[in-house]
């Protein structure tokens, strides 16, 4: 029986970005149609074999140029455009406890009421030029080196972890403001 394979999912009005973490995968297949994605892949190993099957809760634009994938050894990276713009309360038309497997990707996450604020996330860096459409995308080459991540750019961490340049001014703004009292639990 193949292994269902977890699935991160953050959005904007306009599109949805999807994390499958599967590593080093061989032997692809990922199928994007209007209603819904299907994955299947060999990883690891011991090349077990994983399947994911998503039912979206809208239609998506399956056809849109703006709808694309990058296979990378860590993961694969699906950007895909929504046909009708606005926030989904879920990523599948199923709710409930047996969709373990689909988690929020809240480093990519952006609430509706700060779209305006934040800038689209820069995806420049990944290679989707081996992309032309979502149907069929078997065999499909990854990402090549990616560099490491620079050094921490001349932060300064010399006020931390002491006290003697106003370290309880600071504890005390930190409190929370708000010091109602909170209710007592109720025992089921």
């Amino acid at each position: 029986m193949p292994l269902v394979p977890t699935v991160l999912w953050a959005q904007r009005s306009d599109k949805l970005y999807l994390t499958i973490d599967v590593q080093d995968v061989k032997d692809q297949s990922c199928d994007l149609e209007d209603e819904k994605l299907a994955f299947k892949g060999k990883a690891g190993t011991e090349q077990n074999e994983y399947s994911l099957d998503l039912t979206f809760n809208a239609a998506v634009d399956s056809k849109s140029e703006d709808s694309k994938i990058s296979i990378t050894p860590r993961n694969i990276f699906i950007i895909i455009k929504k046909k009708e713009s606005g926030h989904w309360p879920r990523l599948t038309k199923e709710s409930g406890r047996h969709l373990t497997h689909i988690k929020c990707d809240w480093d990519k996450w952006v609430d509706e009421d700060e779209e305006d604020e934040k800038p689209e996330a820069d995806f420049s860096g990944m290679d989707f030029s081996s992309f032309g459409g979502m149907g069929g995308m078997g065999g499909m080459g990854g990402m090549g080196g990616m560099g490491g991540m620079g050094g921490l750019g001349g932060m300064d961490f010399s006020n931390f972890g002491g006290e003697d340049e106003g370290g309880a001014e600071a504890e005390e703004e930190l409190e929370d403001s708000d010091n109602e009292e909170l209710p007592d639990l109720v025992k089921p």
